[in-house]
């Protein structure tokens, strides 16, 4: 149930986004719950309510349930299993002076590995002291969570959450030599690097969507390409992708011949979180009507920032996402997306191991044809749990 509604949070976010119509992005429904579910816990009345319904889908979980719950995802991420690597930093900086109360520091520690800590925010070494954290944090994969374009001078508190993912495929790729054209709309089109291959892979299918899986060197960990059949039907087919429809097609995924076509890509997302929180329900976080009053007396948060990237290659995948609370945030965040070209991304080297496996084919004679040459929407799981989510246009 709770998985269900984890992924539906995904989906939801992904509908409030405007860019979803015309731009490549990418954003990590795990690590927004993860951070809300770490402010959840110094939120009181309605403002506690209103994030545990909107991560939950209005399960009827107790409080200790929606805790135990979330600490089991970080805790299960963290861990570094079979050649898949993910890495998590939670740490809440407080205005020097202020002072988080015990018992939230001792719950955001023992339930998320985060910690809270007092930072002069005027002093010019408060960027690269929250900067280097999370380059520690993640090993490298991210090394900025705060921009110039950031302001951090005015900031009372932030809440910074960084999550990178790496990961080998189980079986790898190989290239088409030269690019391929990929259309980007009924106009316009891009000359990308594609990986190419004839094997055994999961698949499935229904009226709007066919729907390739790969799996990772650990299995538990796949990304599921969801392409429209209509070569420039992705907008329409998002509006048709419930929560139902996107269960069934990954429920139905089976092995089987397929010959597939997959552009290389890398795609960075920058967005600001506080209008798309209100659209799927929070609407106090950010307001003078919240109640955050067990993280410290008169606690607020003003705006929130996510930052997303994702990188394909024939080795495998490379991501990282950030998240920071922001006095200053603009709402109208950019977003950039390029082709990787001919060269393997950085961060997605990890060793490829192969095994022998005798799988039933599903399908004899021909193989099913996936050729993604137009956009497509991405989910990276970790069995159920929803790691990444994003379309890419190209």
């Amino acid at each position: 149930m709770y998985y269900q509604a984890e992924s539906e949070l995904g989906l939801n976010f992904l509908k409030t986004l405007p860019a979803a119509h015309n731009e490549s992005l990418v954003f990590s429904p795990v690590s927004i719950a993860l951070v809300l579910a770490l402010v959840h816990t110094g939120a009181l009345g309605n403002s506690k309510k209103q994030i545990e319904n909107s991560l939950l889908n209005k399960a009827n979980c107790n409080n200790c349930q929606f805790v135990n719950h979330f600490s089991n995802v970080y805790k299960n991420l963290q861990k570094g299993i079979n050649g898949v690597e993910v890495n998590i930093a939670n740490r809440l900086y407080l205005k020097r002076g202020s002072t988080a109360k015990r018992m939230f520091l001792s719950a955001i520690s023992l339930n998320y590995g985060s910690e809270a800590r007092a930072l002069d925010f005027r002093t010019s070494d408060a960027m690269q002291k929250i900067n280097g954290y999370v380059k520690s944090s993640t090993k490298g994969k991210i090394e900025r969570i705060i921009t110039c374009q950031d302001s951090i001078r005015s900031a009372n508190g932030l809440l910074i959450n960084a999550m990178s993912f790496k990961g080998g495929w189980e079986d790898g790729f190989p290239q088409l030599p030269g690019k391929q054209l990929f259309h980007k709309n009924e106009r316009e089109g891009v000359l990308m690097g594609m990986l190419a291959d004839n094997s055994i892979r999961g698949y499935s299918s229904d009226d709007v969507f066919q729907v390739l899986t790969l799996k990772y060197v650990d299995p538990r960990f796949q990304l599921s390409i969801f392409l429209p059949k209509r070569r420039n039907g992705l907008n329409d087919a998002l509006k048709k992708l419930d929560n139902r429809r996107f269960e069934n097609l990954l429920d139905n995924v089976k092995p089987t011949l397929v010959n597939t076509e997959l552009p290389k890509f890398s795609v960075n997302y920058r967005l600001s979180l506080k209008n798309s929180l209100k659209a799927i329900g929070i609407t106090e976080m950010f307001s003078d009507f919240a109640d955050l009053s067990g993280i410290a007396d008169k606690a607020k948060l003003s705006e929130g920032i996510h930052k997303s990237s994702i990188q394909l290659s024939e080795s495998g995948t490379g991501t990282g996402c950030t998240f920071q609370d922001s006095p200053a945030a603009s709402p109208g965040i950019g977003a950039g997306a390029t082709p990787n070209g001919a060269s393997t991304s950085i961060g997605c080297g990890a060793t490829v191991a192969k095994t022998i496996r005798v799988l039933p084919i599903v399908r004899t004679g021909n193989p099913f044809q996936f050729k993604a040459d137009h956009p497509f929407l991405f989910a990276l799981s970790y069995l159920n749990h929803s790691i990444y989510m994003g379309v890419y246009r190209g």
